[in-house]
């Protein structure tokens, strides 16, 4: 199955960010294992606020369907997500069907 990678770049709105952070994470660690979700977590270094997440779906419409319930996707708490097809050419995340 595919793997998809998925950027959030976050408004600018720390305040705001801070108080729906719990439901946010909860959200995101309900889609570990039957949502598909491999892996997330916050960038450090760039340009603004951002995280990573790993997916494995069918299609970047299956990520995004996962994901538009986001508490900060509702909230336009995400400047920008970007979804795209990650080929892993080497190394190993420790699935079952890498490629």
């Amino acid at each position: 199955m595919p793997i998809y990678a998925v950027t959030y770049r976050y408004a600018d709105q720390p305040e705001v960010i801070a108080e729906h952070r719990p439901a946010h994470r909860e959200y995101i660690a309900s889609l570990l294992g039957e949502g598909g979700l491999i892996a997330s977590g916050r960038t450090e270094g760039g340009e603004t606020p951002s995280a990573l997440l790993l997916f494995q779906a069918e299609s970047v419409a299956e990520v995004e369907n996962v994901l538009d319930p986001d508490p900060f996707w509702t909230l336009g708490l995400i400047e920008k997500r970007e979804i795209v097809e990650w080929i892993l050419s080497s190394g190993s995340l420790g699935l079952d069907s890498e490629r």
